[in-house]
């Protein structure tokens, strides 16, 4: 388990701010966030590649803040490789093992002819890395980092100049490898898909903190802030008055959609009643109700026009306009609802805000 605490670090006018970060063994943590907002140089501080000006880090427990990078116990993967191009492949790959946890040569040697098995890269092993696609210089990174025998991997972007074939070629055998050795990785990622794809964990930086650090489903169906929820392009938030308590559910005011919503009371405190917050719906959660389906029984309705529909490919942006309302509300449907509904601009449609999917936000 990687364990970060209270980390602040300068570098010229940017800071680092408080980080508290944990990092269970055996998962994927990503770290999320737009550019500039600190993510690589929190990696370069638990590397050690950056010394910190307050704060500890601790790998399984050890206090491992003020130790020398090759000690720490992390195979890291920059941004850019860093793959000697005047060494081949081979040579690339056993040039980590000089910093090997394994004690004898002979098991250190085993290890690394594993990785290039499992990464196919024994046809490879004496070309120059100079005449390597981008994919084989990604696998040739990685089998340098875990030559020496580290499970824990840190990762900046290392697939971020990949095209998306080869992109999600690599998630895949990021998870396999994960699952057949057991590996702790932590990641820098600025791909949302990829992000999601492969974390079990995500943290969301913005402006040097980490503004949520939660399992995946929880920070993508629950952003915290309006911050974090901009970030995602999340459109659908909307100011509410708390007008009554009782019961399962709450009563909400909202004057940008000229109605009432109700929303599971467990999620306001006690004494929350008349106050104004911010509730969210991601656009996919959504319902367009069918022409023949019978509204009752569903909760806050909305009655009003679709206005305009743009296509994504895989699924289509609805605009709908609700009767009366000052705001619109963004939806996402898949090409199959799409279709099924017959779905066109100017169409009267009515859909449901199902009170689960709305989240609170923090300003």
């Amino acid at each position: 388990m990687i364990e970060v605490e209270g980390l602040s670090l300068k570098v010229k006018d940017f800071w680092l701010k408080d980080i508290n970060l944990t990092v269970q063994s055996g998962s994927c943590h990503v770290i999320i966030g737009p550019t500039g907002c600190g993510k690589t140089t929190l990696l370069e501080a638990l590397i050690g590649l950056r010394k910190i000006n307050k704060g500890r880090i601790r790998l399984n427990g050890e206090d491992i803040t003020d130790l020398p990078p090759h000690k720490r116990g992390f195979s890291y993967v920059p941004q850019d490789l860093a793959i000697f191009p005047h060494l081949s492949v081979e040579e690339n790959i056993f040039y980590g093992l000089k910093h090997s946890n394994l004690p004898h040569k002979k098991e250190r040697y085993e290890w690394a002819y594993e990785l290039i098995e499992s990464l196919g890269l024994k046809p490879l092993l004496k070309r120059k890395s100079v005449n390597l696609s981008g994919g084989e210089k990604q696998r040739v990174a990685l089998a340098r980092a875990l030559a020496p025998g580290h499970k824990y991997l840190l990762l900046d972007e290392p697939l971020s100049s990949l095209h998306e074939g080869m992109k999600k070629e690599l998630w895949f055998l990021l998870k396999s490898l994960q699952k057949k050795y057991g590996f702790t990785i932590l990641m820098v990622s600025h791909d949302l898909e990829e992000t999601f794809f492969l974390a079990d964990h995500i943290s969301l930086m913005i402006d040097g903190m980490i503004q949520q650090s939660a399992p995946k489903e929880i920070i993508y169906h629950m952003p915290a802030t309006i911050k974090i929820a901009d970030f995602f392009g999340i459109k659908n938030l909307f100011k509410v008055q708390i007008k009554k308590i009782q019961g399962e559910f709450a009563s909400l005011n909202c004057p940008d959609l000229s109605t009432e919503l109700v929303i599971p009371v467990g999620r306001l405190t006690p004494n929350s009643q008349g106050a104004w917050i911010m509730v969210g719906i991601r656009p996919e959660n959504v319902m367009i109700l069918r022409a023949d389906q019978d509204p009752r029984g569903k909760e806050n309705l909305l009655e009003g026009e679709i206005t305009n529909i743009f296509a994504k490919g895989s699924t289509y942006l609805i605009i709908f306009k609700p009767k009366g309302a000052q705001r619109i509300v963004e939806i996402e449907v898949p090409n199959y609802a799409y279709r099924k509904l017959g779905l066109a601009e100017g169409q009267r449609v009515v859909v449901s805000l199902k009170a689960e999917t709305l989240f609170l936000l923090n300003s």
